[in-house]
């Protein structure tokens, strides 16, 4: 008897409620650490003080794009924003030093070009972030804001296999406390830093504590469900996770300064050190090391909450699921890649999975990331294009019933693609069009993201799957590391370029997957041999069906 046919007698009710909640909210702030950089490390916009045309002494507000800025400072062709730290030699010289009552093209000499680097900018909006305050500005500091982005990423890819050797060695629910709390607690000292440097550090240690979080909180919740009812419940926590994001935008745009976002977004984070009362470690895991008496005190406080009677469970052997083991015994990691090595189905098979990971990762991260820098306030526009991904989570389990897997991350992929390019066609003056070809274009990754999880289990056999959907997993972090360096693009060859690679990525990443095999309603594969034969099950299958 397994753990399984004993949750079927202690019913689904109150106790998987109220932990679907508090697990929701881990997965909310899970959501903090990987977002936060948007705002901590954001680019502003802001252009040199021009002497002469407006009160550089500080007492009145400057504007930042006044009719006359045309005449004093160079803009780039790319964007159409002025330079950030260039401006033109003055053509004459004011006696007073003050500004003049008008300033004219014939006031500068726009052969000569100067440079302003001792703070006397010029901001659209007033923001505190690190660029700020550890002088990273001008241009040629670009890449040190958008590095921040991609060492955050660099250690998630780290993270990610040490949190689970963590959770295998200590405890899932270890695992995830461990996780937040660490990442909490970084992130506060984060905000205390005094050079780029130990910030940098601190990103990176705090994306590595906290970037197995997600995936050891979804383990625990599963746990708790049915079979049957775990595609839902799925569905239900996943809604929690975008409104880690929202969250972070909101306290950005309220406060404007990097420094009391980590720490007011951070310091809840505290809290979840009281889940080692409020929450039970997995009932696998337990089982796993031989504490059956533990597992079965669960599973009585799951019946007792749900008001659900139990038989006398003390005398009976609980039998591990099939999905912890790997079917004819659990193999080293040696032994599963020199299998992978000799299939050469399924070895390209991993190549092209994880292709498509590679690029679904950078249109998905790269379209939160440049969210921003779209036209309006770039708070709101952060909010909602986090926002749809929680529709994404529902979208996504009516679409994969009605198509199948393959059908459904190509369309998808197709529409994120087409609206990324029509995002670029569409002129500058239909703002909210614009805005809505970005949304429906990252409403469209986020349901592929959820569904390229779906296939890559579904592909590979039962001894290697966990390892291979590790595997998949793993490289596409390599796209979300490429995505913060995507806002370079707009910076040296046009804001159109950013939005024409994630269009252009989009449907690579469709072509790729139409070389995967279908998966949809057939029994997940045990060998190499029935994962090899899966694409040739399905048209024998379909054959028959139509004689």
């Amino acid at each position: 008897m397994d753990i399984d046919d004993v949750l079927v007698s202690a019913g689904m009710g109150r106790y998987q409620i109220t932990k679907c909640i508090l697990f929701g909210l881990v997965l909310m702030f899970s959501n903090i650490s990987p977002v936060t950089y948007v705002f901590t490390a954001g680019d502003l916009k802001y252009r040199c003080q021009v002497p002469g045309c407006e009160d550089t002494s500080g007492n009145t507000k400057l504007t930042y794009n006044p009719e006359w800025l045309q005449y004093s400072t160079p803009f780039r062709e790319e964007t159409g924003h002025p330079y950030k730290c260039e401006r033109y030699g003055k053509a004459m010289v004011y006696d007073n030093g003050t500004k003049s009552d008008q300033c004219l093209p014939r006031d500068f000499n726009q052969t000569i070009i100067e440079t302003c680097r001792n703070g006397d900018w010029v901001f659209e909006d007033h923001e505190i972030t690190i660029g700020t305050e550890f002088g990273l500005m001008c241009e040629d500091n670009k890449w040190k804001l958008s590095m921040v982005g991609t060492v955050n990423n660099f250690g998630q890819f780290v993270g990610i296999p040490l949190s689970g050797m963590i959770a295998d060695k200590f405890g899932r629910k270890f695992g995830m406390i461990f996780g937040a709390v660490s990442s909490a607690i970084l992130s506060i000292i984060q905000s205390l830093s005094v050079s780029y440097t130990m910030f940098l550090v601190l990103e990176l240690l705090s994306s590595i504590v906290s970037s197995g979080v997600y995936t050891i909180t979804f383990v625990l919740a599963m746990e708790l469900v049915l079979p049957k009812q775990r595609v839902v419940f799925y569905s239900l926590l996943e809604t929690f996770y975008p409104f880690g994001g929202m969250l972070v935008a909101f306290i950005a745009s309220q406060v404007k300064d990097w420094r009391l976002l980590l720490q007011i977004s951070n310091v809840p984070g505290l809290l979840f050190l009281l889940y080692f009362w409020l929450t039970e470690e997995s009932m696998r895991w337990l089982e796993m090391q031989g504490k059956k008496d533990k597992v079965i005190k669960i599973l009585h406080n799951i019946a007792k909450t749900n008001k659900k009677h139990l038989p006398d469970l003390s005398n009976m052997q609980l039998e591990s699921t099939s999905y912890l083991t790997d079917g004819d015994g659990v193999k080293s990691k040696a032994s599963i890649l020199r299998d992978i090595i000799r299939s050469p189905m399924i070895f390209l098979r991993t190549i092209r999975c994880s292709l498509v990971w590679i690029g679904i990762t950078l249109v998905y991260y790269g379209l939160s990331i440049n969210a921003t820098d779209i036209a309006g306030d770039k708070y709101i526009n952060f909010m909602l294009v986090t926002f749809v991904e929680v529709p994404s989570c529902l979208l996504n389990w009516f679409i994969m019933e009605e198509l199948s897997r393959k059908s459904s991350l190509v369309t998808m992929c197709l529409l994120s693609g087409v609206t990324s390019v029509c995002y670029n066609l569409t002129p500058p003056d239909y703002m909210w069009v614009k805005l809505s070809m970005f949304m429906i274009s990252k409403l469209a990754i986020s349901v592929a993201f959820c569904i390229v999880y779906m296939l890559t289990v579904e592909i590979f056999p039962t001894r290697m799957r966990a390892t291979l959907l590790a595997v998949c997993s793993m490289m596409g972090r390599v796209g979300s590391m490429l995505a913060p360096q995507t806002t370079l693009l707009a910076v040296y060859f046009g804001e159109y370029v950013t939005m024409l690679v994630f269009g252009v990525t989009a449907f690579l990443v469709a072509a790729i997957t139409m070389t995967l095999p279908e998966s949809k309603n057939i029994k997940l594969p045990n060998t190499v041999d029935q994962a090899e034969q899966i694409g040739h099950f399905l048209r024998r299958d379909s054959k028959t069906d139509n004689e």
